[in-house]
């Protein structure tokens, strides 16, 4: 056991966090250095030693090796662990360090140690005394390690017990129950034992000397030595063999908050009604993220989109930004909700919308490490999956319309027709159950209530945030390719245009695409890519009042209805008649022999060529007819590459 005393520059583990006593001062106020961010936390001594006692705390001396810290929950083998003769031997190189310590101080040294080696093999009767180079190896070792007494051990240089078989039998008795019973057969030990035989006795007709074939009791010691899970995975299948070596517990290992944050989502079990018509609309899809290190939901999203990957999305920019929308919001709600930050490892299953470029490069772009689950082990996530089954029984079950987890429970309930929460009233019951009752309740797992573990972690690692919302805006953005013209630019039937926009467009004289990016729960403005100065133009709406506070898919809606409408208003048998009434009275005209009814048959008849460009929308301009001028010193712009600054 490594000893030590409190001083400054000593290293020590505090709560799973390193330490170094950066400052200590003779009144007993320490002030620790946090290794991982350089912090400063001002401790008093007395109140390091009461950590120490109570296990807290653990002291790694002057030099802390990050490996001494890979295994605290293993402890390493003590000395009364050790049999009598080593625990002697280590007591006898004991007096020679201790002795020359006494006389010639810590720091190891060749003088005069030939007399303390002298003085102590008297006082102790040593036999065997040892050499000078011996004890200053046994002196440096104890000192490097810090007084640790097992420093004085001997070193193993083998296996205490020789095994009987070894070499070609032993080669031979592998090969053999690789060959024979690492099959699809799954023939018995028995038959492998008298293969084996067959093997030793084939080999002892080429040899000189006979190689001795083991007894069956030889045999099934041998056969303690294969490995257990390998000869179920080749005899029955690796899926078998995982399930039957599965380590239940807690899961991986976390050491702070937002080290490993899982994301899943479900269909909730409860119909949703809709706030105008009434009717049930079904069953929304909730996305959650869950803190791993202290089971602390991190944000969500609740909605009917199709589109998997948007929900992910929205529910990361959730969790990332303060909630500090729930007092105005939701002003019944008791206590707050402290989780935030940018996660450094993100769990996801294998899910399309998971391994889509879009949310790739976003996770990508926040330094945020994306992990999938092996297939088929949704154990691999199980704190998610937990959780979201635990919030549809403890939020849905209990709501009217209601659909159960499984049509056997619901039995006769009519979901559909007892439907009568919106969208909106589900989204603050589920607020409601996690900030005040999931967040104060105790985890099984953690037997601590998150609310307390995630605020214990906001001391120790203080959360990564973007550098602006409208930064997390345009890196959560979807993506289009737009023709700029000098109306600017149509996305979704809006019309997005500036002045610094217009700039951008008298770059060229044609139309030319442009990458477009857009807020899909924020339709008043969209983001154009700008080649030249490598950057992004916030360009607004041209209909500011209709798009503010709604989102695309509102607008969509919004446009599909307006649609329908001028459909229904439209009589479409009457206008063909009155559309083939037109044709025909320009055909009469135009036979007329007097010039004037021909002019004016003129005026409407209109050519299939005009018809094309104007689908088309090509339309002549004096620019064009430059190239009968000769004119070519005109200079122009070259969209396709950026100026060198």
């Amino acid at each position: 056991m490594k000893l030590a005393s409190f001083r400054t520059g000593l290293h020590l583990t505090l709560n799973k966090t390193q330490y170094r006593i950066e400052r200590m001062f003779t009144s007993g106020e320490c002030f620790l250095e946090r290794v991982s961010d350089h912090a400063i936390e001002k401790i008093d001594k007395a109140e390091l030693m009461e950590l120490l006692s109570s296990g807290v705390l653990v002291i790694h001396g002057g030099e802390y090796n990050k490996s001494q810290n890979n295994n605290r929950d293993r402890n390493t083998k003590v000395f009364l662990d050790l049999p009598e003769d080593e625990r002697t031997n280590i007591l006898r190189k004991k007096e020679y360090v201790s002795e020359a310590i006494r006389f010639l101080g810590n720091t190891p040294t060749k003088i005069m140690l030939d007399k303390i080696i002298e003085r102590v093999s008297e006082k102790i009767e040593d036999r065997n005394t040892p050499s000078i180079s011996t004890v200053l190896r046994w002196w440096k070792k104890w000192d490097v390690s810090e007084n640790d007494l097992m420093s004085l051990a001997d070193k193993k240089s083998g296996s205490s017990k020789s095994r009987k078989f070894k070499g070609i039998v032993e080669n031979t008795f592998f090969e053999v129950v690789e060959s024979v019973y690492f099959s699809l057969q799954k023939p018995t030990k028995q038959q492998v034992y008298e293969e084996l035989c067959y093997k030793i006795n084939d080999l002892n007709k080429i040899r000189l000397n006979a190689l001795s074939i083991p007894s069956r009791a030889q045999f099934y010691k041998m056969f303690r030595k294969v490995d257990k899970y390998e000869t179920l995975a080749t005899r029955e299948g690796k899926d078998i063999a995982d399930k039957h070596f599965r380590s239940t517990g807690r899961g991986v290992a976390t050491n702070y908050i937002l080290e490993r944050v899982e994301v899943d989502h479900t269909p909730l079990d409860v119909m949703v009604v809709n706030e105008k018509t009434g009717l049930a609309e079904g069953r929304p899809i909730l996305t959650v993220l869950l803190d791993k290190h202290s089971r602390m939901p991190l944000g969500f999203e609740v909605s009917f989109d199709s589109t998997t990957e948007s929900r992910v999305i929205l529910a990361l920019k959730n969790s990332i930004f303060p909630k500090t929308y729930i007092k105005n919001n939701y002003p019944d709600i008791n206590y707050d909700w402290p989780a935030y930050g940018i996660p450094s490892t993100l769990i996801c299953d294998n899910g399309l919308e998971f391994h889509a470029n879009g949310l790739r490069a976003m996770c990508a772009e926040l330094n945020i490490e994306l992990q999938f689950c092996p297939k088929r082990q949704p154990n691999y996530k199980g704190a998610i999956e937990r959780f979201l089954g635990t919030l549809n029984r403890a939020v849905c079950h209990r709501i009217p319309g209601t659909t159960r987890s499984n049509i056997n429970q619901r039995g006769n309930y009519k979901s559909e027709k007892m439907a009568s929460v919106t969208l909106a009233e589900l989204k603050e019951l589920i607020h409601e159950w996690i900030i005040d009752i999931y967040c104060h309740e105790i985890n099984r797992t953690t037997q601590r209530i998150p609310y307390a573990l995630w605020n214990e972690g906001l001391k120790i690692r203080e959360p990564l945030l973007p550098e602006s919302k409208h930064q997390l805006d345009l890196i959560l953005s979807w993506e289009k390719t737009r023709k700029l013209s000098h109306e600017g630019i149509h996305l979704y039937g809006l019309q997005y245009n500036s002045s610094e926009l217009t700039l951008l467009r008298k770059r060229s004289y044609e139309n030319y695409d442009v990458k477009v990016r857009y807020n899909q729960e924020n339709i008043e403005s969209v983001w154009v890519y700008d080649e030249l100065n490598d950057d992004y133009i916030c360009v607004p709406c041209t209909q500011p009042d209709y798009v503010f506070g709604i989102n695309l898919k509102q607008h969509l809606q919004i446009k599909k209805g307006k649609s329908i409408e001028g459909k229904l208003e439209q009589d479409l048998s009457t206008l063909m008649e009155r559309k083939a009434a037109f044709s025909k009275h320009i055909q009469e005209l135009s036979s007329s022999k007097k010039i004037r009814p021909r002019q004016k048959a003129a005026r409407f008849n209109i050519k299939e060529n005009d018809l094309t460009n104007l689908d088309n929308n090509k339309t002549k301009s004096v620019l064009s007819k430059l190239d009968k001028w000769n004119v070519t010193t005109i200079p122009r712009f070259d969209t396709s590459q950026k100026e060198e600054h």
